[in-house]
């Protein structure tokens, strides 16, 4: 049947739905470069993603789709770590910075957190259920200590 514009709906393939997947070769040639040029310098994956030209679902499909690009990025994250250790070294040695800005870019990027110490006491009565596996014959050994005291 045609329409008004006077197209045969039935003879038109479906195209597909949303924008195409992004693949490396929507990427800059140098790519690996600039990924781990960026973890060397302590870059993040935002400004990654930024030099690459992609968004954060782009970016997220390039890592599920590609093993060289999902190993990139996990070199790139090590590289950027290793920077920022260097800066805290640094620090600790005497040289300029600011332990505060540090401290917390430490623990919002790599999910280092303050040591937490809990001291907890209990006081009271309290039930404890416990389920217990038996074998077949520690059941049967079992059942018979159990009748012979009795």
């Amino acid at each position: 049947m045609a329409n008004s514009k006077g197209v045969d709906k039935a003879t038109i393939e479906p195209r597909p739905v949303g924008r195409p997947r992004t693949t490396l070769a929507d990427l800059p040639e140098d790519w690996e470069n600039i990924m781990l040029e960026c973890g060397e310098v302590g870059g993040s994956e935002v400004e990654m993603r930024v030099l690459l030209g992609v968004g954060e679902a782009a970016f997220s499909t390039l890592t599920k789709d590609y093993t060289e690009f999902s190993r990139t990025r996990k070199r790139s994250k090590d590289l950027c770590n290793v920077w920022w250790e260097k800066r805290g070294r640094e620090m600790a040695t005497g040289k300029d910075g600011n332990p505060t800005v540090w401290i917390f870019n430490m623990k919002n990027r790599f999910g280092w957190r303050d040591k937490t110490e809990v001291d907890q006491t209990i006081s009271g009565t309290t039930t404890v259920n416990s389920n217990v596996t038996i074998k077949g014959d520690d059941i049967t050994d079992y059942l018979k200590s159990k009748h012979s005291k009795e």
